[in-house]
């Protein structure tokens, strides 16, 4: 086998354009029997960077040297052997030698099936975008500032009028339903066990890979809906956390500007797109993860990226976790600026302008100073070592590099104002796991305490949200955290949540936890243990609820508010419930009519039912 790997790796050596494959990468210069140009490893300004006609390359800055495998290897992150089938692959040099495994065929062929289908699915929401019935929906992206131009450039579609229009239109191109579930594209329904559309009643929006390929959708809404931008699910091909949107189309700008800006959503993107910021990239809507930022660095090799925050939540956005990223690609400076007021990117650059937007750049600062300042600022002089002694140093003992450590230790101390041996002093002597180990919750003699609802041994895995909260989300969570001693009650709230409200993993463990301390009796507000049984940030996206003021929940009956709110979430519930099996009368009544009269007792006693509920709300308000 190593003897059949030689010959294929000098077959592919001698076979590679050395040339035409870096200059994918950067510009190239022809001088005498060389090739020159600005590394592509590192950041210069004057090239030192040559390709020899042997085909090898050799830079006499960072002393990077190799040939076509070495390149793919270090460019893109991949193993010896996947540079060699890349390389084959990509120019048509046959490698016999490189036959995958059966199963990894199988699985290469899954996910072609899968790729194939999003393809289908793109061109059909273009041609509904097309249609006379896409007249409206072009009017609100031309409102937002796109032209016809760009409108066609950026792959904008529209979903189909029908709720499973394009499961239709896809099995008759000769899909299989279950692959049209497992690329995001359609859902079982759970009343009839048949499948209708992931998106429907959406404007709809690519999202494609680093070389261009659709792996995904976003939606937005053209209704009254809560959740007002929907992504796809995980799927073989898409892992959010492992994407930025656009990045197929910033990277040329990324590249010639040195620099890029990380927006939170895809419509930012779009909309700086079209005001000429064309080095934009998007996070999908989470917290920037390594994987995204060295995928950054692999395509474009930036030295600079400006992380652009919303100025309405940019200080739960800065958490600490950010840091952490920051600190695992070195190669890559992280700076962060935030807009002021309530604007995101969008409508900032379509109020003021891109000059004024590449203003509010210019003011950005270092990542790790915005973040530990966001944190810092507005808190009293008296306050700032409690927030260090409690937030910052359990955060900093989590940290295993001692240089990674002692440089936070330093940046720390120079925003606080608080001495870095008083810190290093602190951090010597604490031990975070022991601290969450050997704390237990307060209990008084004279109070029974009441046994803490039974939960999963299963330690939560730390998943982001994927969705804003809706408003009845954000009351009921928002009441339980205010609420104080008795006003709430307890068990009667856990077990709504879990059977009426559909919350993220995230929201969910933080509604149990609070419900926790009120079955022991407690104040959730002066009880700050129970953060430490969340991770950095995760804390930052709770503070969504913990950090908004106590007025915005202030009630004479804390119990009659929950109530309202519990019977308007089972009001949306049920009206959801009649408008799927209006739709499934629809199916039937096109492929199996027999069913048609079940459907529709289902809709009469579910109307009934929401008529019953209308009449107790109207009593309770």
């Amino acid at each position: 086998m190593a003897a059949s790997l030689d010959d294929v790796k000098n077959r592919i050596k001698m076979r590679v354009p050395l040339d035409q494959l870096i200059g994918e990468t950067v510009s190239l210069v022809r001088r005498g029997p060389s090739i020159t140009a600005c590394c592509p490893f590192h950041a210069e300004k004057s090239p030192s960077f040559h390709i020899y006609p042997d085909n090898h390359y050799y830079c006499f800055g960072c002393k990077e040297s190799g040939d076509a495998i070495t390149f793919v290897r270090k460019t893109r992150d991949i193993s010896f052997i996947e540079s060699l089938r890349f390389l084959s692959v990509k120019y048509g040099i046959e490698a016999p030698e490189l036959d995958e495994p059966d199963s990894v065929k199988r699985r290469r062929g899954e996910q072609l099936a899968l790729s194939q289908i999003l393809v289908a699915a793109q061109d059909f929401f273009v041609s509904e975008l097309k249609s006379p019935r896409g007249d409206q929906a072009k009017n609100y992206l031309r409102e937002r500032g796109f032209n016809d131009e760009n409108i066609l450039k950026f792959g904008f579609g529209l979903t189909p009028l029908e709720g499973y229009g394009l499961v239709k239109h896809l099995r008759s191109l000769g899909f299989r339903e279950n692959d049209m579930i497992r690329a995001s594209m359609a859902s079982i329904s759970a009343k009839t066990g048949r499948p209708y559309d992931f998106f429907r009643d959406r404007i709809m929006i690519p999202i494609r890979d680093a070389q261009g390929r659709v792996i995904a959708f976003g939606g937005r809404t053209t209704v009254q809906d809560p959740a007002k931008y929907k992504n796809s699910g995980s799927t073989p091909l898409f892992d959010k956390s492992s994407v930025l949107f656009g990045l197929d189309h910033a990277r040329d700008a990324v590249k010639d500007r040195r620099s890029a800006i990380i927006v939170e959503g895809y419509m930012d993107a779009l909309c700086l797109w079209q005001e000429g910021l064309s080095e934009v990239v998007a996070s999908m809507g989470t917290a920037l993860t390594v994987r995204q930022l060295k995928l950054l660095w692999q395509q474009t090799r930036t030295p600079e990226v400006i992380v652009l925050f919303d100025g309405d939540a940019a200080g739960h956005k800065a958490t600490l976790a950010a840091i952490e990223v920051v600190l695992e690609v070195p190669e890559i400076r992280v700076k962060a600026a935030k807009l002021d007021g309530n604007d995101d990117p969008d409508t900032f650059v379509r109020k003021n302008g891109a000059e004024a937007l590449q203003t509010v750049l210019k003011k950005s600062v270092d990542l790790i100073e915005f973040c530990i300042g966001s944190r810092l600022a507005g808190a009293n002089q008296a306050a700032i070592p409690t927030i260090v002694s409690s937030e910052l140093v359990p955060w900093l003992a989590k940290i295993q590099d001692p240089i990674k450590r002692g440089f936070l230790v330093s940046r720390i101390s120079g925003l606080s104002g608080v001495s870095a041996d008083i810190i290093g002093r602190q951090l010597s002597s604490f031990s975070f796991g022991a601290a969450r180990q050997n704390w237990t919750p307060r209990q008084t003699a004279e109070r029974q305490v009441a046994p803490v609802p039974a939960v999963s041994e299963e330690v939560p895995q730390p998943v982001m949200p994927t969705r804003a909260l809706t408003p009845v989300e954000k009351g009921v969570l928002g009441h339980l955290y205010f609420a104080l001693p008795g006003e709430v009650g307890a068990d009667k709230i856990l077990e709504f949540i879990k059977r009426e409200l559909a919350l993220e993993p995230l929201w969910q463990r933080f509604a149990e936890t609070i419900i926790s301390i009120h079955i022991r009796g407690l104040s959730p507000q002066s009880e700050s243990q129970w953060m430490s049984e969340f991770t950095a940030e995760e804390v930052g996206v709770v503070e969504g609820i913990t950090g908004l003021s106590s007025l915005t929940f202030q009630t004479k009956d804390r119990g009659k508010a929950l109530q309202r709110l519990i019977l308007e979430q089972k009001r949306q519930n049920i009206q959801q419930s009649i408008s799927l099996l209006k739709r499934q009368v629809q199916v039937a009544a096109a492929h199996s009519p027999g069913e048609v009269p079940s459907f529709i007792n289902e809709v009469v006693a579910l109307t009934q039912s929401l008529a019953s509920l209308e009449r107790q709300i109207q009593t309770e308000l």
